[in-house]
């Protein structure tokens, strides 16, 4: 069954008008997509948030993939280069007392 919702955001310290992206959120077990709009300066740790939220997930035990590589929260669509479409994978954390989506 594939389910998909949206959601729009944006950071509060920008009066002007930003370039935004589209970025999708998967998870292979339940082949949900949930698509973000988001301006690329924003911090990821917001999607990362709102992901969980919706999914009544606990942020500390799910890992974020982009390209092969872990999303770290302070990370910017703009620093990775991520464009409309682009596809973040999500997997549960095995078992940590800290990883790298806790901020630093």
């Amino acid at each position: 069954m594939m389910r998909s919702s949206s959601t729009s955001f944006t950071s509060k310290r920008c009066r002007a008008p930003q370039e935004k992206v589209i970025l999708k959120v998967t998870n292979l077990e339940d082949e949900g997509i949930d698509v973000y709009k988001m301006g690329t300066h924003v911090h990821l740790k917001k999607l990362m948030l709102a992901y969980c939220q919706r999914r009544n997930l606990d942020h500390r035990t799910l890992r974020f993939i982009f390209n092969g590589s872990f999303l770290r929260p302070r990370q910017t669509p703009a620093q990775l280069m991520m464009e409309d479409d682009d596809i973040i994978h999500t997997v549960m954390e095995q078992a940590s007392n800290a990883g790298p989506n806790d901020d630093a």
